[in-house]
């Protein structure tokens, strides 16, 4: 998550300079690039075949070594819950009620004093933390990191996702995720 963070703190600068669908493009290119350099440098991306990992090896500290399948999930549930509810306390603070307005009426919000741009930026780097515990579980989970997970295909699911589901509330994008995952 803070690696994914840190990370976001560069790009976010240029990705959150637009909002809305230029925002949405340029996000879309930089996955674009990164899937592209996934397969060109494959002593660091691992190319085609990918980064596989062993989630057993090391020591089993309090006897979890995550081998068994429900040692896993529990902590997938777990950081599952534990992040839905921080990400729900953000929506509650100034900063998620300011990104409200940053969306909705920007300009006036920059009347206000306050820099939409700044907002903007602050929530990409806040998202991008949660998308890195996200991965860091799903890593954790497959043994294997691929290209694909950079890929179009998997940005439009989530996109997806959230157009199934409505983006109008919080648990719009869960209820959508939920409807994917039932259908396949």
């Amino acid at each position: 998550g803070l690696g994914s963070a840190g990370l976001a703190l560069a790009l976010g600068w240029v990705c959150t300079r637009r909002p809305g669908t230029a925002f949405a493009m340029i996000t879309f290119g930089l996955g674009e690039l990164v899937w592209a350099a996934a397969l060109m440098f494959p002593g660091f991306f691992g190319g085609e075949a990918g980064i596989s990992g062993n989630r057993v090896a090391g020591g089993a500290p309090w006897g979890i070594s995550f081998g068994p399948q429900l040692q896993l999930v529990m902590l997938i549930a777990a950081y599952t819950l534990g992040c839905t509810a921080l990400m729900f306390a953000f929506t509650r603070t100034p900063l998620g009620r300011l990104l409200n307005a940053a969306r909705d009426n920007s300009p006036r919000l920059a009347y206000l004093g306050h820099d939409p741009h700044r907002v903007r930026w602050q929530s990409f780097v806040i998202s991008a933390f949660f998308a890195g515990v996200a991965g860091g579980l799903a890593a954790l989970n497959f043994e294997l990191v691929t290209a694909e997970v950079f890929s179009a295909e998997r940005s439009a699911a989530y996109l997806l996702f959230t157009m199934l589901g409505g983006s109008g509330h919080f648990v719009g994008p869960i209820i959508g995720a939920i409807l994917m995952v039932l259908a396949y």
